[in-house]
């Protein structure tokens, strides 16, 4: 059980960051910066060129132009928000001794993690995910956070379907690496007796008003093997990706008779959500003294799988896909492309919806409400990542 937490709401409480400068670290940082008056830090590894304070400031300053942010943001990166140098591949995340005195008190924000999901990966995947957790816990634990909040992912429910409650998760259910890893990281916090929430986002994809994002995983990484994909195609034979009916699984699907035939009819959901609504919740649990559990910070009004699947490959350059059942009914050419999307396959084939009570809750009203991210708008996220992948302006049909 997490340990019942006995901390008063504390909105001037100052904050430690881990993946500060990663895509739901960075936004969680500018959504701090908003809701509370406390100051911000952030565990931050140097790279070339750049001290970690410097790398930090220019991805959070980026960030409020590009999400639309107030200008007075600038103002508040400047004076609330500093960078120490770490690494939670570390002991102590890396932080010097004389520095953790200056992280007393503070909550602390686990958000960095490996994305990586391939067996050939594994060590470095459980490196980051689970030895950075227990390096992370340690570090909470010297500083006397009074919570522990962890990012992890609602899809630490794996193969399982339908309805998913925020509860704890079945490691047999896991589909690959990327998933062991996450539940192996929160049965750390699980088993560390400290006081924790463990967050739980789906697939977090771009801002709902500006579509801008700097990830290029989850969806982002479907469309960029699809279009990998797509100019395979058109190597081999000009044309042919827009005349070749590729089979993709896709969970849900029912065979309906109409007339004379058979249609297929697709029930399953997959769960988009925006980073601004993943952060937005995430930082109303805070300052609302949200008791130590599990939250899933979803979307109420999750997408239709087979939809979303044939935009991705519309907007790609490819015809739209043939929705089978299973691989069975694929041929060689389909599970070729089978192969470069395997890691999302997963996605795909198990639909479900996972519960918000829990975030409910605590929230009321003031939960971020669900958005639609199907038709046109699932097209204005798609395109906004297309135009920058392939470093044009792009026209692309509109998606029926």
């Amino acid at each position: 059980m997490l340990k019942k937490s006995t901390s008063d709401v504390n909105p001037t409480r100052s904050h430690v960051v881990t993946g500060g400068t990663g895509f739901v670290g960075s936004a969680l940082i500018l959504e701090l910066l908003q809701k509370t008056d406390g100051f911000i830090t952030a565990i931050v590894r140097p790279k070339a060129g750049q001290s970690p304070s410097e790398r930090l400031h220019q991805t959070l300053n980026d960030l409020i132009e590009g999400y639309a942010l107030p200008m007075s943001l600038y103002g508040d990166v400047a004076t609330r928000v500093r960078a120490i140098e770490g690494d939670i591949e570390q002991e102590n995340c890396g932080v010097e001794t004389d520095k953790v005195v200056e992280l007393f008190g503070a909550e602390f924000w686990h958000c960095a993690a490996s994305l990586q999901y391939q067996d050939r990966h594994r060590v470095q995947i459980e490196k980051t995910n689970v030895t950075g957790t227990a390096n992370a816990l340690h570090l909470a634990k010297q500083a006397c956070s009074p919570v522990f909040n962890m990012m992890s992912t609602a899809y630490v429910a794996g193969s399982r379907q339908g309805n998913i409650r925020a509860e704890a998760p079945d490691i047999a259910y896991a589909n690959n690496c990327y998933e062991r890893s996450k539940i192996m990281a929160e049965q750390q916090v699980l088993d560390s007796g400290i006081t924790a929430r463990i967050m739980r986002p789906s697939v977090v994809i771009g801002h709902s008003k500006t579509y801008h994002s700097i990830s290029a995983d989850g969806l982002y990484g479907f469309i960029r093997n699809l279009t990998k994909f797509r100019n395979a195609l058109e190597r081999t034979q000009v044309g042919l990706s827009q005349t070749l009916n590729v089979s993709i699984a896709v969970g849900g699907l029912q065979y309906r008779r109409v007339g004379g035939h058979f249609e297929v009819h697709a029930t399953g959901c997959i769960d988009l959500v925006p980073i601004d609504a993943v952060v937005e919740d995430a930082v109303g649990l805070s300052n609302a003294g949200a008791a130590p559990g599990y939250y899933h910070l979803t979307n109420s009004t999750p997408s239709n799988i087979s939809k979303v699947a044939t935009d991705c490959f519309v907007l790609s350059g490819l015809a739209a896909p043939k929705l089978v059942l299973d691989r069975s009914e694929m041929t060689e050419i389909d599970l070729k492309l089978q192969k470069r999307i395997d890691f999302y396959s997963s996605y795909l084939v198990n639909p479900k919806r996972f519960d918000r009570s829990s975030v409910e809750a605590v929230l009321g009203a003031n939960a971020r409400p669900g958005c639609d991210v199907e038709g046109a708008e699932f097209e204005r996220y798609c395109t906004w990542f297309l135009d920058r992948l392939e470093g044009k302006s792009r026209r692309v049909a509109a998606v029926r």
